[in-house]
């Protein structure tokens, strides 16, 4: 069996999580728009293979897991997160 080369490895890990960025970005401003539905289905379907890939990425090797479990948190916090400040933002 032949070995995986480090920088394949690498770089589907920097492709993962420039996907994950990317689709929680895409989620967060068609927030309110026609295509809403779609970015967060993307959303939530780009969520797992972040988590995914985090768990590899610990069995890869040391420093490997810090990236990916950043963007996976950073993805989290991006939905949730209320960015409109006090006058669009839903109140109690």
């Amino acid at each position: 069996m032949k070995a995986i080369d480090p920088s394949t490895v690498l770089w589907f890990f920097v492709a993962a999580q420039f996907l994950g960025v990317s689709s929680a970005w895409l989620a967060r401003l068609s927030e309110g728009k026609r295509h809403q539905l779609l970015s967060q289905w993307t959303f939530f379907g780009v969520l797992p293979l972040v988590g995914i890939v985090t768990m590899v990425a610990l069995a890869v090797g040391p420093g490997y897991w810090l990236a990916s479990s950043t963007t996976l948190a950073f993805m989290v916090l991006t939905v949730t997160c209320d960015f409109r400040g006090s006058r669009g933002a839903a109140t109690w």
